[in-house]
């Protein structure tokens, strides 16, 4: 199930035309960019965008560019400008016409809103030195695809950013067939096309053979961190994995090492953590036998279901349980209300999957889950969604990518 990085870059490659995003808490660090258009017509020229990592980027780049024309660039860039190393989150831009190279171009910038862009340009069989400044500007953009083979093989690099953002969801991504049609709002920094710095995927519109037709918008509070459906009848998102122990919830702490929440020193989180109001329904990740429903140590009151071939999930920290050790659960059944006992800091459920008695990171499966907005935050969020939805679904019924003006946004959108 792990993605694998030589196979992205391989296939980014071959993908025309594509948008690739950078987002600053993605551990990713190359990002390859091919400008896009609406625009029919002959391509002339063709531009490659890769997003400068901290280490290592110079075998990528030979690699990409092909090793004598990297060397070319390095050489115009250390002699001529002054520059040995690009600096991480800088962009660095190819551009091509056929087998002849027209342009190098790097992108440096300064802060969120300035920058400049160092060229050299092909004269003949010179370059020609050219520096002018860049205007860094917050822009919203629709980004539509049609499913050509898989989004995962289209387009790598958004796939994994969208994987990253949609968290719950991120399965229907892999549920898309050829021909199918998604687009996403997207807001963040842009350098004209360019997106160097994004605040996160404000929504998404799906229309599909295979799972349907709808629009999910995010709604981001304190609890709440979900997408949720909107402008549709779908209640129940199609079936994945496992079945989302909380309905709708906010993720606040990941798989993996981190910084312990009452020593802050660093240790290892066996699942994740799953903000939750007090006695939020806890539902079964899968049919199975609940093996254990009682105290567990810092897990506080806590359940654990086996469901076999050597897989089991952990439900932590609860306040009050609905079921019982040997009883035979179903998937999606309600086990237990979500609490703060045990070593916990506020109300959560700590959710942890094991595969032959070792845990694995829970997001690593897919999942289903309930789509519609809690009653408590249903009229915020038909508000919030209004726009966005028109908009997304614009992108999807006319085909096309484009940036969203400012005053096409709600006031809710503006603010946040």
């Amino acid at each position: 199930m792990k993605f694998k990085t030589a196979i992205v870059f391989a296939t980014a490659l071959l993908a025309a035309l594509s948008f690739f995003l950078y987002e600053e808490s993605l551990k990713k660090d190359v990002n390859i960019n091919v400008v896009w258009n609406n625009k029919s017509g002959k391509k002339l020229k063709e531009t490659i965008h890769l997003q400068v990592p901290e280490t290592k980027y110079d075998d990528f780049f030979a690699e990409i560019l092909g090793s004598d024309n990297w060397e070319v660039a390095k050489k115009l860039y250390r002699k001529q400008a002054g520059l040995t190393k690009f600096m991480n989150g800088d962009v660095f831009s190819v551009t091509t016409a056929g087998s002849k190279t027209l342009s190098y171009d790097l992108h440096h910038y300064a802060n969120n809103s300035k920058g400049e862009k160092i060229s050299f340009v092909r004269h003949g069989k010179e370059y020609v030195r050219k520096n002018e400044p860049i205007i860094l500007e917050e822009k919203t953009m629709i980004r539509f695809y049609t499913i050509k083979k898989s989004l995962s093989e289209d387009d790598p690099r958004f796939y994994e950013i969208a994987k990253e953002r949609l968290i719950w969801d991120w399965g229907i991504l892999d549920k898309l067939r050829p021909g199918d049609s998604i687009a996403f709002m997207v807001k963040g920094i842009f350098d004209r096309d360019i997106l160097v710095k994004t605040y996160g995927i404000l929504g998404f519109s799906v229309k599909s053979e295979n799972i349907g037709d709808f629009t999910m918008t995010a709604f981001r509070d304190y609890i709440y961190g979900d997408y949720f459906v909107s402008g549709h009848t779908v209640v129940l998102s199609p079936p994945g994995f496992f079945r989302a122990p909380i309905d709708s919830g906010r993720i606040t702490s990941y798989y993996g090492t981190r910084n312990d929440p009452f020593n802050k020193r660093k240790k290892f989180h066996s699942g994740v953590d799953i903000l939750a109001k007090t006695d939020t329904s806890v539902r079964a990740a899968e049919s199975g036998t609940v093996i254990f429903a009682g105290e567990k140590g810092g897990l506080g009151k806590a359940v654990v279901i086996d469901h076999g071939s050597g897989l089991r999930t952990v439900y932590g920290h609860l306040n009050r349980f609905l079921t019982t050790a040997g009883r035979q659960v179903t998937r999606g059944e309600i086990i237990a209300g979500a609490g703060s006992t045990g070593r916990s800091t506020a109300p959560h459920l700590h959710f942890t999957v094991m595969q032959d008695g070792k845990t694995v990171d829970p997001l690593l499966y897919t999942y289903e889950r309930i789509w519609t907005a809690p009653f408590d935050i249903s009229g915020s969020f038909r508000t919030l969604s209004a726009e966005r939805t028109l908009q997304l679904e614009k992108a999807v019924n006319s085909r096309k990518s484009f940036f969203i003006k400012e005053n096409k946004l709600s006031s809710a959108d503006k603010k946040r």
